[in-house]
């Protein structure tokens, strides 16, 4: 299923209720009298967890209100859904594996209001359940004229890469832009409003050798005014490599809207 035939199928979804739409109290989906929708907002899905659920399949399928959309097939390592459309409610949100009753990850009473804009990022982590998500609010309230707002998520789970120090410049002008950055946390709580540009951005695995500058990249990473970009770390090699920083394979997704493409934008992939 292509991205534009995954949309319309979800906004079909939506369509005949099979999210709840029909609950007059205000919950699944509904706001309000009679149990019509009192506005919208968006959620975009993001996955972005190497190898889940396994090497050979990461093909996942999103749950709403505990019961999988068919209707949307199946989101796969790398891809987005673009914003899909979600009438001003409360609902439970997860992901799965295609075909089963239940999802294996849920968020629980995701309240979204009117205007709400959420992206909803799967990462990789080491537990039994080897799949969390980062949930990010796209809001540019406050922001400058001609800056844009920036988060990052730490999504690499190596120990190798925890904790990491987020790297901004190049040799010899570096400095610390995210210190001490732990596996499975976002930063900053706000974002960081930047002027509009390219940022050199990589990863300092050495912070104790008074060198700011990255150990793998940096590498340009695009900061557009008037809109939020999300930053992901990846390490696309499962297995824990603390012994050989030359195993690692980190990389740096980049989630910036796109109204032709809403896929990511892989940004990094290099060796030290």
């Amino acid at each position: 299923m292509n991205r534009k035939n995954f949309w319309l199928g979800f906004v079909a979804a939506l369509a005949f209720g099979v999210v709840g739409c029909g609950d007059d109290s205000g919950s699944g989906g509904t706001g309000g009298t009679g149990g019509m929708p009192m506005g919208t907002a968006n959620v975009t899905a993001v996955h972005l967890a190497p190898e889940v659920p396994s090497a050979e399949s990461t093909a996942v399928a999103l749950f709403v209100n505990g019961e999988e959309q068919t209707a949307l097939g199946t989101l796969e390592y790398s891809q987005s859904t673009g914003k899909i459309p979600f009438p001003a409610g409360t609902y439970d949100i997860g992901i799965g594996l295609p075909g089963d009753d239940a999802p294996l990850l849920q968020l629980d009473d995701v309240a979204l209001a009117d205007g709400d804009d959420l992206v909803v990022v799967a990462y990789r982590t080491n537990g039994e359940l080897p799949v969390n998500v980062f949930v990010f609010a796209n809001n540019t309230e406050g922001l400058a004229s001609g800056e844009g707002r920036v988060f990052v998520g730490h999504g690499a789970n190596d120990s190798a890469l925890d904790p990491v120090d987020i790297s901004l410049g190049e040799e010899p002008d570096c400095s610390t832009l995210i210190p001490g950055f732990v596996f499975g946390t976002t930063a900053p709580a706000d974002g960081l409003d930047l002027a509009e540009g390219t940022y050199q951005i990589g990863f300092d695995l050495t912070p104790d050798d008074m060198n700011d500058c990255a150990d793998f990249g940096p590498v340009g990473v695009p900061v557009t005014r008037n809109v939020v970009s999300i930053l992901i770390a990846v390490d696309e090699d499962t297995t824990d490599t603390s012994e050989d920083m030359n195993a690692l394979n980190p990389e740096l997704w980049a989630i910036i809207p796109d109204a032709e493409d809403p896929q990511p934008i892989r940004t990094i992939q290099t060796t030290p």
